[in-house]
């Protein structure tokens, strides 16, 4: 196999793989960068010659994992675009809302190259999808040449997939964004026992060192209880979520909690953003389950250390994993329609907010209340996520209760007095459980992926500890390795 990292940086952002494996050419993904404007969010596709890629497969549909897919299509438009039937129905909404987003940003930050595609591009790319359906292997043919695929349930969010590649009896497996613990709304990995020859593995929480006794159940909790308390203390509350998975998950908690009594029974919930449009495709998804594949579950399946759990818990993901539109109704939830927030206000009534972006970007509803919010010491911004350190959102996050803190786009300046905290609810799988999937597979060949430097650092030391004879590749942004 040759394999090359086609982001310009060795880091989280415009995730696109080129690999050669006998006479196929295959593109794992085509994302961009969440950070970064213009043709520089992109992967670099000039190092690949037009037309000559048979393959994209499509891991999930986060954007810095699709973001670029219309310009790889108008590239090689005879590549068939191989997905999750799942993915296939989220990938046109979240396409058309990054297009709507860089025609905002054209006029906004005078990016003269934006829009990088046009709505007629993303609905091609939506028509030439090729579905495949969790655990059926197909085979495909290129001259005398073949190659069987087989998708796998990944958890992080919905339709995720890991991919195994076998040719010539040689198995290549990528995790692609893998969390194998259960949410609310979704299952986690689900990877058969099985040996490769080289294991593709992404590693995002390579620093992430859980303390002793960590349970997400308890996160969840201590989450639900510092919400409880600011609701009930006379403030607000603001969830910044990503739109795609996060949101429906804490839409899921917001509706268990109060049914529990865990949160008060009344006050006004406001959601916005792309996460509200895809409502609807999840309710789409979990009216026909069976269809999409949703309790899809692999024979004898690999079961990751931090996934075992004792103590049956009240807000523990249940054995059928739901989320419905009527949430939403249910909740009383509201538009930001019609609100009248400007910096520096506060929010007079009581009321807890879920919206994107996650990372608190600027133009995003959820910048706008933060804006609010910031400034008055009854309220609350919890992140659930990961935050870019060069995002609004991280650099709140290494903030200091009364620092000042910019909102550039608003031209608004505050000292923080509003409580900031941070709740680790990762939609990735945690290193021990990343290196216990290594171990397991017992492949040859280890290369990193998605995940920044210091975390590469991390796993390619523990690598080399617990699996001494296997090689690890470390591989440089845009050079061409032989595996």
């Amino acid at each position: 196999m040759k394999f090359t990292d086609l982001n310009p940086k060795r880091e989280i952002g415009a995730h696109s793989l080129h690999i050669e494996i006998g006479a196929f050419r295959i593109l794992v993904d085509g994302g961009m960068s969440p950070k970064d404007v213009g043709l520089a969010c992109l992967p670099d596709y000039t190092r690949i010659e037009n037309d000559s890629v048979d393959l994209i497969l499509l891991t999930h549909c986060h954007l810095d994992h699709i973001g670029s897919l219309p310009c790889v299509h108008r590239l090689q438009p005879s590549a068939r675009l191989l997905m999750t039937r799942a993915s296939a129905e989220i990938l046109p909404v979240m396409l058309q809302n990054s297009h709507t987003v860089m025609l905002r940003q054209r006029d906004e930050l005078d990016v003269k190259e934006y829009p990088l595609f046009t709505r007629q591009e993303v609905d091609a790319v939506s028509d030439d999808t090729f579905i495949m359906s969790f655990g059926h292997t197909r085979e495909f043919i290129k001259g005398g040449d073949r190659l069987k695929i087989t998708f796998y349930p990944a958890g992080h969010v919905m339709g995720a997939a890991s991919i195994l590649l076998e040719h010539q009896g040689v198995r290549y497996f990528f995790t692609g964004d893998i969390l194998f613990r259960d949410q609310n709304t979704l299952h986690g990995a689900q990877i058969p026992q099985m040996q490769v020859d080289v294991l593709v593995t992404e590693t995002t929480r390579g620093l992430a060192d859980l303390p002793a006794g960590f349970s997400y159940e308890d996160e969840i909790l201590r989450l639900l209880e510092s919400v409880a308390q600011t609701l009930n203390g006379g403030g607000s509350c603001l969830l910044p979520v990503f739109a795609l998975g996060r949101l429906q998950e804490m839409v899921t908690l917001i509706y268990t909690a109060r049914r529990h009594g865990i949160l008060p029974r009344r006050f006004p919930i406001y959601c916005s953003g792309l996460g509200l449009a895809i409502v609807d495709v999840f309710e789409k998804i979990y009216r026909n389950r069976r269809y999409y594949g949703i309790d899809y579950r692999a024979e004898n399946p690999i079961v990751a250390p931090g996934t075992k759990q004792g103590a049956v818990h009240p807000m523990a993901p249940r054995d059928k994993c739901l989320f419905r539109k009527h949430f939403l109704r249910d909740l009383g939830v509201r538009p930001l329609i019609g609100r009248r927030l400007k910096p520096g206000l506060d929010i007079r009534v009581p009321s807890l907010f879920v919206m994107s972006s996650g990372m608190l970007a600027e133009h995003t509803p959820s910048y706008q209340i933060a804006s609010s919010l910031l400034p008055f010491e009854h309220n609350l911004i919890a992140f659930t996520g990961y935050c870019d350190a060069d995002t609004p959102g991280g650099k709140l996050l290494t903030m200091q209760p009364g620092e000042t803190f910019s909102f550039d786009v608003l031209k608004f300046e505050t000292p923080i007095r509003a409580a900031i905290r941070r709740y680790d609810f990762t939609g990735h799988a945690d290193r021990e459980d990343l290196v216990h999937l290594a171990q397991c597979l017992r492949p040859k060949t280890i290369v990193l992926s998605h995940g920044e430097q210091d975390s590469r650092l991390w796993f390619m030391k523990e690598f080399a500890t617990r699996m001494p004879m296997t090689k690890i590749v470390n591989p440089e942004p845009q050079m061409t390795y032989d595996i």
